[in-house]
């Protein structure tokens, strides 16, 4: 999942997943998840953005599954 260039600032986050695997948008979403569970359990911050993440990946998933030929 991890990558030595990241993400051009000026590209949203939806418009970057595009180009990611299904694979690796389940990782994002898993990473994001473990993330703000962490800030919650250890740090004790109400932080909530994995929700935002996990909005944009359902989309761009459902998208690609109603773009896929039937056999």
């Amino acid at each position: 999942m991890g990558s030595c260039v990241p993400f051009d600032d000026e590209i949203s986050f939806p418009e970057r997943i595009k180009t990611l695997s299904n694979e690796e948008l389940m990782e994002i979403w898993e990473e994001t998840q473990r993330i703000e569970r962490f800030f919650s359990s250890e740090l004790h911050l109400e932080i909530s953005f994995a929700m935002d993440y996990e909005h944009a990946i359902v989309t761009e998933l459902s998208l690609r599954a109603c773009k896929m030929p039937i056999p």
